[in-house]
């Protein structure tokens, strides 16, 4: 098996709870830290009570990396509980969305060793303004080339954005230490995890996946015990169904998780979910299949490329470049 292959099912293996036999600790360690499951990792192997098993050296990083995001995640705690007090005293209930909402809901004693890029929040669309100015009289600024805001104190960007509802994003008020927010439903935040991986950013027709997304679905799903097949009655046309069923499926090929027989039958997400796993298992061979989704997800892009040409064709050109170059993917795989 290739070494990228061994790396992938020894990680998969490790969030498992388990320690993968003749595993190759440094390819394991690199997936982990590219990923941003490595404190996910050293945790599901705490709780097993595997942890000990690893090479010394390989145990003494994961748990470094694991209690520095602890550090980190409590600062960002403390950075949201701020946020929201600020908005609510502007009359403002916030939306949570993805990483942030863990964070707000789990107590310290169980704060999630999730590793998380920045917080995101929406709020209705009236209120954009009047919640950019709260946030700035507390010191917020824009971040140059991004949506995101930040101060030089804090532990990550605080990105605001309008809530446009989807048809998913269901939504429930939600109290904790006297802070007000909103926080969509268990399916509805699946559901936007997915269509924003696997549509927005593309992933369906670049043949990639975001590991970690994937772990954050398979547990949410385990916890809430997530109606897979509501979800996909509730797809709008072919393309999206087919994009959740793909999604479904690599869910059940590294995590067990169950889904619809319908998922399991439908073949062209079987034929994405194979092109995904095949050219993370032999990414030399499988390259041609990556530049194709690159090409085919470019031209879909196409209409929103012709009017950035007009703005900035320098930009344009960069974002070709890395398209094709498969950079710029962030933790993806």
């Amino acid at each position: 098996m290739m070494r990228a292959g061994k790396a992938l099912d020894s990680l998969v293996t490790g969030l498992h709870g388990r320690v993968a036999d003749e595993a190759e600790w440094e390819a394991v360690v690199a997936l982990a830290n590219h990923t941003l499951l490595t404190p996910a990792l050293f945790a599901s192997l705490a709780q097993s009570g595997q942890i000990n098993r690893l090479p010394r050296d390989v145990h003494d990083y994961l748990a470094f990396i694991h209690d520095r995001n602890r550090h980190r995640n409590l600062r960002l705690r403390e950075q949201l509980s701020e946020a929201v007090a600020a908005l609510n005293g502007a009359g403002i209930v916030p939306i949570l969305l993805k990483g942030a909402i863990p964070i707000f809901l789990s107590p310290v004693e169980r704060l999630p060793n999730r590793m998380t890029s920045d917080l995101d929040i929406a709020v209705e669309a009236d209120e954009e303004a009047p919640a950019r100015a709260c946030l700035e009289e507390r010191g917020y600024r824009q971040v140059p080339d991004d949506r995101g805001m930040s101060r030089p104190q804090d532990a990550g960007i605080l990105e605001l954005r309008p809530y446009r509802p989807d048809g998913f994003l269901r939504q429930q008020p939600t109290e904790r230490n006297g802070l007000l927010v909103t926080i969509p439903l268990p399916q509805a935040r699946a559901m936007h995890w997915i269509m924003h991986d696997l549509i927005k950013e593309g992933d369906y027709w670049r043949g990639r996946m975001d590991l970690r997304h994937l772990y954050d679905l398979a547990r949410l799903s385990d916890s809430e015990h997530l109606d897979w097949a509501e979800l996909r009655k509730a797809m709008l046309d072919k393309s999206t169904r087919n994009a959740l069923d793909t999604q479904l499926l690599s869910m059940h090929h590294f995590f067990g998780t169950k889904i619809p027989v319908e998922s399991a039958g439908c073949l062209t997400a079987r034929l994405q979910h194979w092109r995904r796993v095949f050219t993370v298992r032999h990414p030399v061979v499988g390259a041609p299949l990556r530049l194709a989704g690159n090409v085919i997800w470019g031209l879909r892009r196409l209409s929103r490329a012709q009017e950035l040409a007009r703005r900035n064709p320098v930009d344009l050109a960069r974002r070709i470049g890395l398209i094709l170059s498969n950079r710029g993917l962030r933790s993806k795989i």
